[in-house]
This record gives C-alpha cells, structure tokens and sequence, in this order.
C-alpha cells in the first residue's frame, strides 16, 4: 500500500514542479515565484531558496549542473548545489516549458511551438517543428533513438533522433490547449526506462501503453476507484512501477508487469489537480509530487517484505555443498534420535556452536513463508487462524502516527543554520554566530536601561538560550552544564550548575525569578536567578518546549503516543508562592497534522501557543479554556509568507510577529521589523458590523485588556441599538438579561423610550430586580475569588489588569480610630463641608430607580440615627478628607522626644511635651 505524507507549501499558486537529484538525497521544486527550494525531505521545515528570476518552470540536472528555464526564454545551467550562474545552453523565443536530459542528449519544448534537441560535443541543436501549440511535455528513449512530445495541439508526436529528427508516429484526439497557462492536461509521454520497448501517455481515465515496435496502443491500465483524469505519468527508475495522477489530486500506482493498480492512499481535501510526479532515485518506495497551489507532498510505500529474502534463499541453497559433511549430532537432533542421557546441555548453550542443518530449515522456511519449526505449531496457527479470523497476519502494515516533535526552544531559529537566533522575545534577541573560526552569541536589548548589549565567545558551544529582565540562561543539547549570567547582580554575575548523572538539557527557560532546565531525565530542574536550587520535579512525559513569566512556568510535554493525524499534547502550569508551589495540568488543543511552534505569556501572564499554520491560541485562567484570538495567515497578503511569533499582548490587544517571506523563520542578516497584528476571533460573518461589534465584547469580557468593562458596555448598547434597528426586541432583550449589568439596564432603558419602544422599556425595567441580585451574586464571588489569591496562587488576575474592576476604596489610608468625644465634633463639620454629603442628600431625589423596601423604612429613623448612617456611609465612600485620613506618609517621619505624647481634645489638638 502506498501512503501520503502531509501536504508542505512549497510555491505561489501555479503550476509547480519538481525533480529528485540524481543521488536522491534532495527535492528540487520550483513554481510561479521564481524560486528554487531543496528539500531534505518532506519533513524539512527550513529549505533552502534561491530565486532564479520572476519565475521557473522546469527543472532537469545533467552532473554537476541544474538546467533550469527562467523567464528570460532560455535553458540556462547552473552549478550544483551553489547554483552560480554557468552559462546558456539553449535559446527560444517564448518560455521553455520541459526539458529532459538522457545521457548525452538533452532536448527542451517552448511554448513557441518548437523542440531543440542537443547533443554532447555538437555546437548547433535540431529543430523539430510540427506542433501547433506549446510543447507541453516531452521524452527520450533510454537507448537514445527516439523522442516524444505532447503538444496543446492534442497531439503527441514521435520524432526519429537517429534519421534527423523526422516526425514519423501522430497520435491524436487528446484534449487541446491554445496556452501553457491554461493547460490541464500535460500527457507527459514517457518510455520504459529499461529497455525502451513500450510508450505510455496519459488519456483520460486510463494509461495506454504503445509498442515501440509497431506503434500501436497494446493495452490500457485503469483503476476504478479514480475519479479524476489523468494529468500525468512517470516510471519508476526500474520500470516496475508506473504512477498516474489526476486533476483531483488522486495518484494511481500500477504495476507494469501484471498490470494492476496498487492501494494507494486518497488524497486530502486540500489537494488540488497535480501538475509534475517525480520517482526517488534511491528507490522504488517514494514518489514525490506538486499540485497547482504550489504544495508538495510524497507517496510512500508501507508494504512489510522480508528484506533481501532472495538472499537468504541464495544462502540456503549454496549451503548444500556442506551436506558432504557429518554432523552426527545434529542429524539426530533434526530426526529425533536423541540419545537418552545426552549430555549436550553445553552444545546448546554455547554461542558459537552452529547446527547447519538447522539453519537450511529455518531459512528455507522463511523463504517458502513458513515461520513454524514443526508441523503442531503449523497446524495450532492454522487453527487460531480460523477460529479468530482478526488476528493480524504476517506482513500485515501498521498504520503510520503523526510524527512527534523534538524539543525546541520558543522563539528560536533551526539549529543547522550558521547564523541564527536563540530567543527573541519582549526584553531583546539572543543571535547565536556558529563561525568554525570565532563562536559567538550577542545580546541585545530592547531597552538599554535593562543592561547593555552583551558579546560573549561561545567557547562551551551554547545552542540554546532564555533571555529574561534579570538573566540569560545557556545551555547545550546533549550538555549536562548550565550557564546563567545574573544582569542585575554586582560583582561575579555569571553562575554554572552541572547536572547529575549524565543529564542532559532539553529545554531551558527564564524569567525574572527563576531559571528552569528540562533533563533527558525528564525531570524540572528550578533554580532562582541567583542559583539557589529551589526544586526537582518530575515531568509526566517528553518535553516539547518551556515558557516562563515572572513566577509562573509552563511545560508542554507528551501526554500520550500520537495518533494517526494529531500529537496529543500536555502542559504543567507551575506558580511560585515563596518555597510552596502550585501546579494545574492543561491540555494544549492542537488542531489535528499541525504543530507546535512556538509556546509563551501575554502580558497579563496568560499561556499563549501557536501551530504551524499561524493560529494563536489564548488560555484563560477564569474560565480554564483556550480561545483562538489570531489567525495570522488570514492577515497575510500571500499564502508563502508566515509569520514568526514574538509576544502577544493583552491590554493593547496586538501580536507581534516578524514577517517571513517564503519562509518559516527570519533572517539574521538584514534584521527584519516587527510587526503588529490586530488580534480577532474567528466568529461567523465577520465582515458584517455585528460580528465585528461581538469580536470587541468578547475580546474584552475574555482577556485584561484595558477599560475592559466600559468596553464591553460600549459594544453592549451598539448592539442593543444595532437590534433594535432591525426589529429584534427579543435580541436586545436577551442581551441585557446575558450581560446582567443595571448601569446598562438603565443606558438601555433611556435608549428604547428615546426610540418610542415602549413595550420594550417595560420589559427591561421589570428585569431590574433579577440584574441586581445577579450583579452582587457576581460581586461577592469575585470578592471570594479576591480573598482566596493567597491560598490559590493559580488565580493570576489582579486588580490593575482590569481596568475598571479594581476597587479604589482599598487604595485609601485606613482611617483614625476616634474615640466617642472626637466622632460627635467632627459630625458637623464633616457633613456641612465635605461634597459627599451634599452627594448622599440629592440621591433619593435624583435617582432613577425605586427606593427598595429596606431603604424606605430607614427614612423614620430619628435625625441622629441619620446623621450617624450618613457618617458611616462617607467613612465607606470613595472620598477622603484630611479629618477622616491619616498621611500615607507620616510614619516615614522621625519622631522626636517632643512629639512623643499627643493629646486630642474635644476642639483642638494639643501637644504637650515630654
């Protein structure tokens, strides 16, 4: 069975192609954009680019040198791999579409309608002229006789190499195409590569096959579970196999011999009508392809086969010229004519005794597919077989999992670059400079104030590194030492550790606090920033990657094995309290065949992740759930750029990331900008102003960001106004009862009676009572939630992260403890010249809403008992005046030997001295 591996984006929308290079190590693709990419493999997250032109059509490698066809309407030759410029070989007067290279020969079709053919040692090529519209694609016999081209003109023609090129076979009624860009069928003629006795050319819903001795089609290849045409075929390098594509994205696997189609697997929905196929060189268990949106994927072969069986069967039988010789012992043990107190317990246990006989049989057996040793075993099988027909049979594939992630570091570039970064995040760049002369890691911060920049000689071979306000962190892969550098210590700042027992370091994180290194023993090594050891805690699974905030530590790790298209992703989310500590385990939503990329805190010490198809995800500490807050390809002018993640941030409700043009990472060298991305929900209809009015409430009732609660009422009556516009009283009902707000409550009250909606301002005024306990229900739980901080570290949000929510009264001094005498001289003086109490006296009369039945039956009280109330209610109120306040700033006085007594009188202060 074949299988395909995820799709990769290799090129701009277009037709895109690729080749193996002749020692199968690379892929080279090119496309629409004018680059070149070599592939490692279709796991290869860092490609390398070189742009050739505007674009590049086709590829072919003849030795040392890449023919290309570039915009400038020739084949042009580069060396390989540095692909400097090495000459031009041919000259055509419209873009060259194919090329092909066979032994000495090489021949290219344009969209001029012309082939040239040129051959080693001769200075001029051949013309072949004779189709009527562009060369779309085009072979060469293995010995070198014949060629093949297909033409928009529907038409293949066979060209006679050996007689000058004359034009000798016509096969047409193929599909027709007037232009290059329009065309949807390449036909892509090729011949057998062994002995060049059969012509296959795609047409239709089949493969037809010619003899290339009578020209005529000798059979057809189909396979029904296609859907699509035909686009394209290619042979295998030995000629066993020949795949077929379609405009579906579908990939038919035949084998030439008997004909038959192999299982192969179905494409995914994202790909699209393939343009170019490519078998690996190595083997015939790989075949790489590109569709017509630039993506790049493999089909590879998962069929279990007793490797180099024909060997062992080879062996056995070059083993028959020992039968000459006699082993007594084991030609008794093989027929059962074992002495009765044999003594061979030494025999068997010695490694380097050999029984031939015994191998012939285990060998031949393997060969004739028998794995049994005896006949019961065979016969036991046989019947297990029957009786549970689920057991899995020998050779029986498994299915391939989702590749799980090696560890990395957050914000860093690949480690096989010469010049790369080892972290970027808010407080400056980490650049590593691995130069085989003079190693090198430079720091650099945003903020000069913080420290200065920083040189220093990577003697110990650092590849990664943590940068925090207060450290850097370094440590190596495979390394059992870490380094820290203490940026705000004097005298000696830079500190080392070396870990136990042949630990090595994951992972490595910091923070303002604390330093964190992950361990090949999976275990969480914390340490302060001065190098105090504070913990060791173990780590259920494999580390992927750390992240840190002030007190607060993150680590995603391997929950579990992965399944057929997902990682299964976990995180431990530690908070610091002193010496106590606190964790909460969090599952990471990892959109299935994605991965993680980079892992993080907001501003506001949220966890924040992003996959590899630009989407970041928020954590919410209140409710415990992740909320997709960007998509930053949806903000990318082109689907080949990416954006690589810095820092997200809360309040000010921005990403920012570095733009990476037809890359995944940035560049060291020009140092690219970073930009802002406005962070939005992925909501319904967005581009209608409802869904824009919701996005802004919700973002601002889901994250800290500044005057949070006014702007959730903001967006609350425009969408209370924008329903009532439209006739959906019962909309902007439900949304003041959701948001359960009475400075709302009343805001939409005034704005429904404004608008003549009566029915509707009754409606909301009965919902008065239900919003008000709904209100202090919520109050008095996020006092709870206030009051438990302490004995709950994990509730990370505070005051002054919300705007609006943070209460002032707790700003104020504490007020004097006044004895009787005191209280009833300030009573007069207090409510006859503080506003407050002008405030209390015109709020019965003022307010809108009705006095509630407590309140009313206070009004009977006496004018003392009033007076007293009133003077409580200011002690509470927001106001503080100089009578009911002590001076934040007095106890930083000195108090001296005359100031030591103070006396309060009924009128005046006193001071008497000592």
């Amino acid at each position: 069975m074949f299988e395909r591996s995820s799709l990769r984006y290799a090129h701009t929308t277009g037709y895109t192609s690729l080749i193996y290079t002749n020692d199968g190590e690379f892929v080279l693709t090119c496309g629409s954009d004018g680059d070149i990419r070599r592939w490692r493999g279709i796991d290869d997250d860092d490609p390398s680019s070189n742009c050739l032109g505007e674009f590049v059509v086709c590829l072919a490698q003849k030795g040392d040198k890449l023919l290309a066809s570039t915009d400038r309407n020739t084949v042009q030759a580069y060396t390989f791999p540095d692909l400097d410029n090495d000459g031009t070989l041919l000259r055509f007067t419209a873009p060259v579409i194919c090329i092909k290279v066979a032994g000495d020969i090489l021949a290219a079709g344009s969209e001029d309608t012309n082939i040239k053919v040129l051959k080693e040692g001769e200075n001029q090529p051949i013309d072949l002229e004779g189709h009527k519209g562009p060369v779309l694609a085009l072979d060469i016999h293995p010995m070198g006789k014949y060629l093949a081209s297909m033409g928009g003109d529907g038409v293949i023609k066979i060209w006679d190499l050996s007689n000058g090129g004359q034009d000798f076979k016509t096969i047409s009624d193929l599909p027709k195409s007037n232009s290059f860009e329009n065309a949807k069928f390449f036909g892509t003629p090729c011949f057998e590569p062994r002995h060049g006795n059969s012509l296959v050319y795609a047409n239709g819903k089949e493969v037809s096959v010619l003899n290339c001795s009578s020209w005529e089609v000798q059979y057809s290849m189909t396979d029904d579970k296609i859907k699509g045409d035909y686009t394209c075929c290619q042979f295998s390098k030995d000629g066993t196999y020949l795949a077929a594509a379609t405009d579906k994205g579908e990939i038919s696997v035949f084998d030439f011999s008997s004909r038959l189609p192999k299982k192969c697997e179905p494409p995914s929905t994202e790909c699209q009508a393939i343009t170019c196929i490519a078998w690996s060189n190595k083997n015939n268990d790989e075949l790489a392809y590109c569709d017509a949106t630039g993506q790049l994927g493999t089909l590879f072969s998962t069929e279990e086969t007793l490797a180099g069986g024909d060997d062992l069967v080879e062996n056995a039988e070059a083993m028959d010229g020992f039968d000459d010789i006699e082993f007594a012992d084991d030609e008794a043990k093989v027929n059962g004519e074992v002495p009765f107190n044999s003594n061979d317990d030494d025999d068997e246990d010695d490694e380097n005794v050999v029984s031939i006989e015994k191998l012939k049989s285990k060998v031949m057996s393997y060969a004739n597919g028998v794995t049994n040793e005896d006949e019961e075993t065979k016969d036991s099988l046989e019947n297990m077989r029957s009786a549970t027909p689920s057991v899995v049979g020998y050779g029986t594939s498994l299915p391939k999992m989702f590749k799980q992630q090696e560890p990395f570091q957050p914000s860093s570039t690949p480690s096989h670059l010469e010049h790369r970064y080892l972290a970027w995040n808010t407080v400056g760049i980490v650049t590593l400079h691995a130069d085989s002369s003079d190693g090198a890691i430079d720091v650099e911060f945003h903020d000069a104030s913080v420290h200065h920049s920083l040189h220093i000689p990577n003697y110990n071979n650092h590849n990664m590194a943590s940068l925090s306000s207060t450290v850097l962190a370094m440590a190596t892969e495979s390394s059992s030492k870490l380094v820290c550098i203490a940026l705000a210590a004097s005298g000696n700042k830079e500190w080392s550790v070396q870990l136990p027992d042949c630990e090595s370091v994951e992972a490595v994180c910091a923070t303002s606090r604390m330093v964190a290194v992950s361990t090949s023993m999976q275990f969480l090594r914390i340490f302060t920033v001065m190098g105090t050891q504070r913990e060791v805690i173990s780590i259920p699974g494999p580390v992927v990657c750390m992240a840190g905030y002030e007190d607060r530590i993150l680590v995603c790790y391997h929950g579990a094995a992965s399944s057929l298209k997902q990682q299964h992703l976990q995180a431990m989310l530690l908070q610091t309290t002193g010496l106590r500590l606190k964790c909460q385990n969090i599952t990471l939503p990892l959109t299935p065949e994605r991965q993680l990329t980079w892992l993080g805190f907001s501003d506001c010490g949220s966890p924040v992740f992003s996959d590899s198809m630009g989407l970041v995800q928020l954590f919410n500490l209140k409710s415990n759930c992740w909320y997709p807050v960007c998509d930053t390809m949806k903000q990318s002018s082109s689907v080949s750029n990416n954006y690589f993640v810095i820092s997200l941030s809360e309040r000010s409700q921005i990403l920012q990331a570095v733009l990476c043009r037809g890359t995944s990472y940035p560049m060291t060298n020009p140092r690219p900008m970073v930009q802002e991305l406005s962070l939005q929900l992925p909501l319904c209809d967005l581009e209608h102003e409802k869904s824009s009015f919701e996005d802004t409430m919700l973002r601002a009732s889901i994250m800290s960001m500044d005057n949070s609660e006014k702007t959730v009422k903001e967006t609350a009556i425009k969408l209370f106004a924008l329903a009532c516009r439209n006739e959906m009283e019962m909309r902007a009902k439900e949304l003041i009862e959701t948001i359960s707000s009475t400075d709302l409550l009343m805001l939409a009250v005034k704005y429904a009676t404004k608008l003549g909606r009566i029915h509707l301002s009754d409606r909301l005024s009965e919902l008065l009572p239900q919003i008000e306990e709904e209100q202090q229900a919520r109050e008095n739980e996020e006092q709870l939630v206030e009051q438990s901080l302490p004995a709950s570290p994990l509730i990370l949000l505070k005051a002054y992260q919300n705007g609006s929510s943070s209460n002032p009264m707790k700003l104020a001094p504490k007020s004097m403890d006044l004895g009787s005498t005191k209280k009833s001289t300030l009573k007069r003086f207090t409510f006859s010249n503080s506003p407050t109490s002008t405030l209390h006296k015109k709020v019965p009369n003022d307010s809108l809403l009705a006095t509630p039945p407590s309140e009313a039956s206070q009004e009977n009280f006496s004018g003392n008992d009033t007076e007293s109330q009133m003077s409580k209610a200011s002690s509470e109120s927001i106001v503080r005046t100089p009578l009911n306040s002590v001076n934040p700033f007095a106890s930083k006085r000195k108090i001296s030997e005359v100031d030591r007594t103070i006396l309060m009188g009924s009128e005046k202060l006193k001071m008497v001295k000592k």
